[in-house]
C-alpha cells in the first residue's frame, strides 16, 4: 500500500494535512483567519474569556499584542494551511523567579470544524516539547466546567486535577465551576 493510500480515508477521501506551527509574528492573512477562527470559537462558546465576539479592531489588537508580550508563546494549529485555532504557553515574568519553572497553557482553542482530527492532542504535545525545551518543569491550565473537550484533552494528556473553584465563571445568568489541572514534566 502506498503512503497516499494510507493517507486516505475509508472514503476515498484524503485526510487533511495537520500542521502546528509556533508563531512570533503575524501576516496580514494570519491575523485576519486568527480572527475568523477566534470569533468562530467565540459564538459556539469555545475558550476565550469573551461571550460575544468583540470588534474586529479588538480582536486584531489582541493577536497583536499576544505576539509583543515576551511572556507569551504562540502556536497555532492548522488544517491544510488553515489556522483553525490557537493555543498560547504562558510563562511568569522575569520578576517572578521562584514561579519561573512552570508554564501555563491558555487560550487554547479550535474552530468547531478542525476537531476530530487529532490536532488539539498535536497542538498540546507541541507545546508540552517546546516548554520542557524551554525549562519549564510543570505545565497549568484552567477549564471551565462546560468545557467539556478541552477538559477530555487534558485528562488523556495525563494532567491532574488538583482543583474546582465553585464560581469560575459567570455564563447566561449562572455561575460555572472551574477546574484546576496540572503536569509535572520532570
Amino acid at each position: 500500500m502506498s503512503d497516499d493510500q494510507i493517507k486516505d480515508d475509508t472514503f476515498g477521501q484524503q485526510a487533511p494535512r495537520l500542521e502546528v506551527d509556533l508563531v512570533e509574528s503575524l501576516s496580514n492573512v494570519d491575523l485576519m483567519q486568527l480572527c475568523d477562527v477566534t470569533r468562530e470559537a467565540i459564538s459556539v462558546g469555545e475558550s476565550f474569556n469573551w461571550l460575544s465576539a468583540p470588534e474586529e479592531k479588538a480582536l486584531e489588537n489582541y493577536w497583536k499584542g499576544v505576539i509583543l508580550m515576551r511572556e507569551r508563546t504562540l502556536f497555532l494549529p492548522k488544517m491544510d494551511g488553515q489556522i483553525s485555532g490557537s493555543c498560547q504557553l504562558l510563562r511568569p515574568p522575569a520578576s517572578n523567579e521562584v514561579g519561573a519553572f512552570r508554564g501555563e497553557i491558555v487560550n487554547f482553542f479550535l474552530a468547531p470544524w478542525a476537531r476530530n482530527y487529532g490536532l488539539a492532542k498535536e497542538m498540546i504535545s507541541r507545546v508540552q516539547d517546546y516548554a520542557i525545551i524551554h525549562g519549564c518543569r510543570s505545565l497549568e491550565i484552567s477549564v471551565r466546567s462546560d468545557q467539556r473537550a478541552a477538559i477530555s484533552i487534558c485528562e488523556w494528556f495525563g494532567m491532574e486535577k488538583w482543583g474546582t473553584k465553585k464560581r469560575f465563571a459567570y455564563v447566561n445568568n449562572q455561575f460555572l465551576e472551574g477546574y484546576y489541572y496540572a503536569k509535572d514534566l520532570d
